[in-house]
């Protein structure tokens, strides 16, 4: 004779929460070559606007450059974009 048993069965289900910043904040560095941003930096900080938090943008370079990348970086960048300018008076070893 075969006896049959039900199994009854249990099911936990666990739901996790994860820890998630006010608003995302991404840096991103604009790579410029004689005074034009290179297309991979403009990709890199049109996607990091689209993240909707604030953009820091680091531009690093000779103090003779920096004026002409900075007025093309205003172009592309919102109002609540920052930028970080970083200039080098020598050759980087």
């Amino acid at each position: 004779m075969l006896c049959l048993r039900s199994l009854a069965t249990s099911r936990t289900f666990i739901s996790r929460a994860y820890a998630t910043a006010a608003s995302p904040r991404a840096l991103v560095l604009l790579e410029h070559k004689n005074g034009a941003i290179e297309s991979g930096s403009l990709s890199a900080l049109t996607a990091a606007q689209q993240l909707g938090g604030t953009v820091t943008g680091l531009i690093l370079g000779a103090p003779d450059h920096l004026p002409t990348v900075l007025e093309s970086a205003r172009k592309y960048v919102r109002s609540s974009f920052k930028l970080t300018l970083l200039h080098f008076a020598g050759a980087l070893h």
